[in-house]
């Protein structure tokens, strides 16, 4: 009886260990049809473009994708796995699948994501957890720091209406409470208690060096980023002065950060254009300003599929078999491609 139940738990594990990916792509297949089904494509109709701009900033924002890869790949070390370098075209490949999975309902569809593609190739679960709710923090902290710095010291944004401000500040205080690594570590062992699951142990509690550390790059991926939402602006509204690149580059982090914040939006959908449209009609004309928007929704979807693509393809000829060893007593057993 044990071992016909024991066989019983090794095909549902198989089975389920099958059907999590079809589920997923299926999922975004779907999610990324209605995000791209939600564009009101009728207000591109005339809208002249300057190339070389868009080229520039897909260039940069592919750039920010990769620095995105290099802090997870950061963070995971400094929780303590270990030979990751050997296994960063397969990981860089992961991350950029979970990175999809932003346009799936819910904010934890990028961390489960990578927890479950890293993890079966020996990524301990634990770390892969950890690093993922951390990232997610420091990336809207960070964001919303930047944010703050860039508008709230442009006189133009004092029309903006002093709740929406409070609010901004609201949120980044509550960012930077929740990164205390005393406080974020007590969190994620408070959830697990109450899903009943085992805590875990205090080797990948951050250290607020890695949190500091992990801050600091976050915010120059922001500037990064932001730079390049400026030069899709420019490239639809050429009168965009460079003086309002700092703005611009300061809404597009505030829009980041609060889509985020909007868990259950997919890819921050409807909330990150509400507040571009909102802060860009600062600097450009309302209706210039609704198509920047429109124009960056299928730009930034776009240079995620290039994103996925280029990661890709490495592991397509085989540079990605590598495996990985890391720490851990939750490590999974390495697999290959």
């Amino acid at each position: 009886m044990e071992q016909t139940g024991a066989g019983r738990r090794a095909r549902a594990k198989r089975i389920l260990t099958r059907a999590v990916p079809i589920v997923f792509y299926v999922a975004l297949a779907v999610f990324v049809f209605l995000y791209v089904r939600s564009v009101d494509w009728a207000q591109l109709a005339g809208v002249e473009w300057n190339w070389w701009w868009v080229a520039l900033a897909t260039a940069i924002s592919l750039g920010f994708r990769y620095w995105g890869v290099g802090i997870w790949f950061f963070l995971l070390r400094r929780l303590g796995a270990r030979d990751l370098r050997g296994s960063g075209t397969t990981l860089t490949f992961v991350y950029a699948k979970s990175w999809m999975g932003r346009y799936i309902p819910g904010a934890a569809t990028w961390i489960v994501g990578k927890v479950y593609f890293a993890s079966r190739h020996g990524v301990s679960k634990a770390r892969l957890g950890v690093s993922g709710l951390l990232e997610g923090a420091l990336q809207i902290a960070a964001t919303l720091a930047l944010a703050l710095v860039l508008l709230l010291v442009d006189p133009r944004t004092h029309s903006l209406d002093v709740w929406l401000v409070v609010l901004m500040v609201v949120a980044f205080v509550g960012c930077v409470v929740c990164l205390v690594p005393r406080v974020f570590f007590g969190l994620i062992q408070l959830a697990l208690r109450i899903l009943r699951r085992r805590p875990l142990d205090d080797d990948v509690r951050p250290a607020l060096g890695t949190v500091v550390v992990g801050a600091g790059l976050y915010v120059l991926g922001a500037v990064i980023s932001g730079t390049a939402y400026y030069f899709i602006a420019l490239a639809v509204y050429p009168a965009l002065r460079v003086q309002d690149a700092a703005f611009v580059i300061g809404a597009a982090s505030m829009a980041s950060a609060i889509s985020m914040l909007a868990v259950f939006a997919p890819g921050g959908l409807g909330v990150r254009e509400g507040v571009q449209g909102l802060l860009l009609a600062i600097v450009m004309p309302g209706p210039v300003a609704l198509v920047v928007v429109v124009v960056t929704r299928i730009w930034s979807l776009a240079v995620d599929a290039l994103f996925l693509l280029t990661a890709a393809i490495p592991t397509w000829f085989g540079s990605g078999r590598r495996k990985v060893v890391t720490v851990g007593p939750d490590a999974e057993t390495p697999e290959q491609v």
